[in-house]
């Protein structure tokens, strides 16, 4: 039986590739740097493993991923965060044992790295947000000015490499030349990488999700965020599936034609308050909301593995639109968050509890995490959470 590893097993996109995966019979080890991590909880996985933090010990986790495939016979990894992604991606020497389910290095290098990204996209007649990469903070500080403000700093990498350890950075959104001192000092990194200044586009986030195989595209999917953690932005917890945007679909693939790439992706755009779509990144991972591109009829973990091993597609069918997908208890901890944040008074709060309690009863969405065919995810990221909420308490 062909076994897969699928790494950052407590993130609930890699538990969808479980469930994905081992209902089409394939053998599967779920692999994390934490104990009991989500997915080893499923009924799916066969086996799990424990490897170093990818973050704190890169070599050795590296290492330890080639020793779980020579020692289980592993025949396929995919990587489930941009982490471990970039890691595997390039180790030349792994693809001589195993299938990595990761687009090609010199392809994935074209687009992760965002200033060769924003570089790309202004060639291709793609809309960008005007930007200067610079180097220094002097030269930062130089383009906030001609910019003005708010002004947003954001790194070339999200992680990069350096004496065997990763080093996370993070995008600042700068509001007024009186707080650029003190986002300096949190860019350790400017030393390291370059610093992408850009002018602040308002609007909200819109991103299209594609997978493409060496002769193009096979599947594209699109979905709305309906409620975030934290409720004002952040990660998705309820969202529904919605048609592809034409105009996304048509700028993120000229993007991946452009660069020959191959796997799955996610392509991250602002839309102003115009209807311009500027571009924001590109990440070579599946994202968070995936068991709702599964669940309304596009299988991407299993149409992945089939492109990897180069098997006869199954060739997707349109998806559902109007499905929906709950994150169970990060929509309680958003609606918790709204509580405590909430203006005084009680309107408010009845409005965004009572929709928490509305989303029980739609007949569209389904529950990510807690599945009666697959319970004990559920009972164990329940177990997780009070656990944290032990350790918030005062």
């Amino acid at each position: 039986m062909r076994k897969v590893l699928v790494l950052d097993a407590n993130q609930r996109s890699a538990l969808a590739i479980i469930r994905s995966l081992g209902r089409q019979g394939l053998s599967i080890v779920a692999g994390d740097h934490i104990t009991s991590p989500l997915g080893s909880a499923s009924r799916y996985a066969a086996a799990s493993v424990r490897y170093p933090d990818p973050a704190a010990d890169a070599d050795a986790f590296i290492r330890q991923v080639i020793d779980i495939v020579d020692r289980l016979a592993i025949d396929t990894i995919i990587p489930a965060t941009d982490l471990t992604t970039m890691l595997l991606v390039s180790q030349s020497d792994l693809s001589k044992n195993v299938h990595l389910a990761a687009p090609p290095p010199d392809s994935y290098e074209a687009l992760t790295d965002k200033a060769r990204l924003i570089d790309l996209a202004g060639r291709l007649g793609i809309s960008v947000p005007e930007t200067r990469t610079v180097q220094n903070a002097d030269a930062v500080v130089d383009a906030a000015r001609d910019f003005g403000f708010p002004v947003v700093l954001k790194p070339a990498r999200s992680r990069y490499l350096k004496e065997g350890h990763v080093r996370s950075t993070g995008v600042q959104i700068v509001e007024g030349p009186e707080r650029l001192p003190a986002a300096l000092a949190s860019m350790p990194w400017l030393r390291d990488i370059p610093c992408l200044v850009q002018r602040f586009v308002p609007g909200y986030g819109s991103g299209i999700f594609a997978l493409y195989g060496p002769s193009g595209p096979i599947a594209w999917f699109a979905h709305r965020r309906l409620r975030e953690k934290p409720p004002t932005g952040g990660v998705s917890v309820l969202s529904q599936s919605v048609p592809v945007d034409p105009t996304l679909q048509s700028a993120a693939a000229k993007l991946l034609t452009a660069v020959g790439w191959t796997g799955v992706a996610m392509v991250e755009f602002r839309i102003a308050p115009d209807g311009t779509p500027y571009l924001m990144e590109v990440n070579g991972r599946f994202w968070g909301s995936l068991q709702l591109a599964i669940d309304s009829g596009l299988d991407f973990p299993w149409l992945l593995y089939q492109l990897t091993h180069g098997m006869a597609l199954d060739v997707p069918a349109p998806y559902t639109v109007g499905r929906r997908l709950r994150w169970l208890l990060g929509d309680l901890d958003s609606l918790l968050i709204t509580l405590r944040q909430s203006p005084s008074g009680l309107g408010p709060k009845v409005r965004k509890t009572a929709a928490f309690a509305a989303s029980f009863l739609d007949p569209r969405c389904r529950q990510e995490i807690l599945r009666l065919h697959d319970a004990r995810p559920g009972f164990r990221e329940a177990l997780q959470w009070m656990r944290a909420l032990r350790v918030e308490a005062p």
